[in-house]
């Protein structure tokens, strides 16, 4: 039905795959005790449990620790080193030694092929040429988006959580107005068989009406199964068993009302975590730009080693120590600095457009939820009119047709009429309160209540 697809459009590609592929497996039902959950106890289990916000909140935390990871290393680092070595004197030490000193020079002096050594190195950073600041900032930048794409996953969840739950709601409601219309459907055809064993109407009309009845069980099957897989998906989403049975509250009879105008809800807009996030990025990006830069400039360092070193075969030990200060300057590398730096310039262009374009689709995206919200609100008010309207022209069809004076198909279809009301009005309100947490999810805030 296209309530059924209306509904749920949109829904399942917002899940994990996981959780959307395994609502389309077919097992057997287990039976267990009905669930009831609230549409704010939904939401906040899904909050809770959610492997996606999990992975988020992991993944900046991961950024933060790099970040001081990265601040850390301006004060150097301390290592153990031993070294043991075996040298060949015979053949390269003593004859060497001959040669520049003669036999009894260095050659005559205690040499040990057998050496081992051990102690720290130390090192420091002094200067790098603002290197390391840069990239202090391109990891707290990173941990930045990492938490406002957190802030903005909780919200789309939300989101999420209230479109199923309003699904479900607006599913329970049409297959209620199919029950009832089953119910007048079977009561008719009671009497139609009566009159048609006295001779007053003819046989086609309850083959007909046997038509229409049978093709309401099948949309009541179809609409059961579309009911069941909403409500396994939202229990999936609430860290709940999909195969419990799932009860949810009624549509409200109230309906959500806009507490700001346009132009305050295009400046929350403007301040929502993607458009943050794409800002964000394009600072790393900046930073990027700064770290390449500073590969053309001299390092300084500070280096420090103490050592012990012993000689195995003679015993001997001896103590050893050093400081120094490097200046490295970098003079040529074919190029591939200046090529790291336009490939940094270009990054930070890129990213300075595509801030740019998710500012203008999240406007775009309230524009489109703001006519949705109103266009539900108004089909909310048509369907009111519906309802009673086609309630009417049922009940004077049954009569007309009772007397004989109406007939079949003038009955079926009035009470087609009266199913599509109450189906559009279910969809109706669903629609509205759908649109309004995906008003609230654009702009991060309870602007509809």
């Amino acid at each position: 039905m296209k309530l059924v697809v209306t509904l749920l459009c949109g829904i399942t590609a917002l899940l994990p795959a996981g959780q959307a592929s395994a609502c389309q497996d077919v097992a057997p039902a287990r039976p267990a005790a009905p669930v009831h959950l609230r549409l704010d106890e939904a939401v906040v289990a899904a909050l809770a449990n959610a492997p996606a916000l999990a992975a988020a909140a992991a993944q900046e935390q991961a950024a933060r620790w790099k970040e001081r990871a990265i601040a850390r290393s301006r004060w150097g680092q301390v290592d153990g080193v031993a070294l043991y070595s075996r040298y060949q004197d015979d053949q390269l030490l003593r004859p060497m030694a001959i040669q520049l000193f003669g036999p009894r020079g260095f050659a005559a002096l205690p040499w040990d092929r057998d050496q081992f050594h051990y102690g720290l190195t130390f090192q420091v950073p002094l200067y790098l040429g603002g290197r390391l600041s840069a990239a202090v900032d391109v990891a707290r930048l990173q941990a930045d988006q990492a938490a406002l794409l957190l802030e903005g996953s909780r919200w789309e969840m939300r989101a999420n959580v209230t479109s199923l739950y309003t699904a479900a709601q607006a599913l329970e409601a049409v297959m209620r107005a199919l029950d009832q219309n089953l119910a007048a459907l079977d009561a008719t055809r009671l009497k139609v068989v009566l009159m048609v064993d006295q001779g007053r109407r003819p046989g086609l009309d309850l083959l007909k009406l046997d038509d229409e009845i049978e093709d309401a069980r099948a949309r009541r099957a179809g609409l059961a199964a579309d009911n069941a897989r909403v409500r396994s998906l939202l229990l999936a989403l609430a860290g709940r068993d999909p195969w419990l049975t799932l009860e949810v509250d009624s549509l409200p009879s109230g309906e959500p009302h806009l507490t700001l105008g346009h132009t305050d809800l295009a400046g929350l807009v403007r301040e929502s975590s993607p458009i943050r996030r794409a800002e964000t990025a394009t600072a790393q990006a900046g930073a990027g730009v700064k770290v390449a830069g500073a590969a053309m400039h001299p390092t300084v360092s500070a280096r420090a080693n103490v050592m012990q070193n012993y000689g195995l075969s003679l015993g001997d030990q001896l103590g050893t120590w050093d400081i120094s200060v490097a200046l490295t300057v970098p003079l040529f590398n074919g190029g591939a600095r200046s090529a790291e730096l336009a490939s940094a310039r270009e990054a930070e262009r890129a990213a300075s457009q595509a801030a740019l374009k998710v500012r203008l689709d999240r406007e775009a995206q309230l524009v489109d939820a703001l006519a949705r919200f109103e266009a539900s609100r108004q089909a909310v008010v048509a369907a009111r009119a519906r309802i009673a309207s086609a309630a009417e022209a049922a009940r004077i069809e049954q009569i007309r047709y009772d007397t004989g004076a109406g007939t079949v198909e003038d009955l079926l279809r009035a009470r087609a009429r009266e199913l599509a009301a109450a189906s559009a009005m279910a969809q109706a309100q669903g629609d509205q309160f759908a649109t309004a947490a995906r008003i609230n999810a654009v702009v991060e805030k309870e602007v509809v209540q």
